[in-house]
């Protein structure tokens, strides 16, 4: 198995009516995620964004808008890297061209979201991060993907009270099972 590089980028795609593009994640963690992954593999940030937008969702990145970067302590699938367990993470919007050809390794059910529906997607998030779903419901019909809760918040695309916003972070640190949050 990898060691994470404790870096991370992740790609915002909005359409000319606002929606979204997201996809249930097909691989760990659980949740619904714009395109996302490491950066180790493709150089520097800029570079591993356009990758992961190609690679996951088959599409060719226009231009990149820069819009959030922090630490978050998110477990992902590797082997913790020299920083531990989480990423520092840029987030870009993106616009973007070509047809659609999601990757079935790594995306499932990608789809334009409006943003009234992300905010019912966090609140499902919310409530898994409470321990109102088991992981099999959320596995079902998950949520946002744990770490993308902060980022949607901090760019102003959904709410959620400060709280919520911990507990959710604290969800993420331990690999989307709120039992060990």
């Amino acid at each position: 198995m990898k060691t994470c590089d404790n870096a991370s980028v992740g790609v915002i795609i909005q359409n000319a009516d606002g929606d979204y593009l997201m996809f249930n994640r097909a691989t760990f963690p659980p949740g619904v995620a714009p395109a996302a992954g490491h950066v180790d593999e493709h150089g520097t940030v800029e570079d591993a964004a356009r990758a992961e937008v190609h690679e996951e969702l088959g599409l060719t990145v226009e231009s990149l808008r820069p819009i959030a970067d922090g630490w978050r302590d998110n477990r992902c699938r590797r082997n913790p890297g020299p920083r531990g367990v989480g990423h520092q993470w840029t987030v870009f919007h993106a616009t973007v061209t070509g047809d659609l050809n999601p990757s079935t390794r790594e995306t499932a059910n990608v789809r334009w979201i409006p943003a009234a529906d992300l905010q019912a997607l966090a609140d499902r998030t919310s409530a898994y991060a409470r321990g109102g779903l088991t992981n099999e419901e959320f596995a079902a019909a998950p949520g946002i993907e744990p770490v993308w809760i902060t980022w949607l918040y901090e760019v102003g695309v959904i709410h959620l009270e400060i709280g919520e916003l911990t507990r959710i972070d604290r969800l993420a640190a331990a690999g989307g099972n709120p039992k060990e949050s």
